[in-house]
C-alpha cells in the first residue's frame, strides 16, 4: 500500500485525495468494513493531502473553480426545488 500512496503523491495527489475521501465515505456509510488500521491510514492520507492542497491554493492567483460532493437522501430530493429557489434568492 505504501508504494501506491507514494506513486499517487508524486503523480496525482488530487486523485489520491479523491480515492481516500470516497473510501472513508463508504466506510462511514457502512458500505465497506475495512480493518480499523486501514481506516486510520486513509484518514491520515486524506488529511495530509488536503492540507497540501490548501497550502497550494494560497499560490493561486485569480479565479479558480472548486467542487463539492453532497450526499442527499430521497427525502432531500423531494424538496430540491425549494432548496434551489432558496439558494438563488441568497445569491441575488
Amino acid at each position: 500500500m505504501k508504494k501506491i500512496v507514494v506513486f499517487f503523491k508524486e503523480n496525482n495527489p488530487y486523485a489520491l485525495e479523491e480515492i481516500a475521501r470516497r473510501l472513508i465515505e463508504a466506510a462511514e456509510r457502512g458500505l465497506w468494513q475495512p480493518d480499523p488500521e486501514i481506516k486510520d491510514i486513509l484518514k491520515n492520507i486524506y488529511l495530509e493531502i488536503e492540507g497540501w492542497m490548501e497550502e497550494r491554493m494560497e499560490e493561486v492567483k485569480g479565479e479558480f473553480q472548486g467542487g463539492e460532493v453532497s450526499i442527499m437522501s430521497t427525502e432531500d430530493l423531494s424538496n430540491i426545488g425549494e432548496k434551489v429557489k432558496e439558494i438563488k434568492s441568497k445569491l441575488k
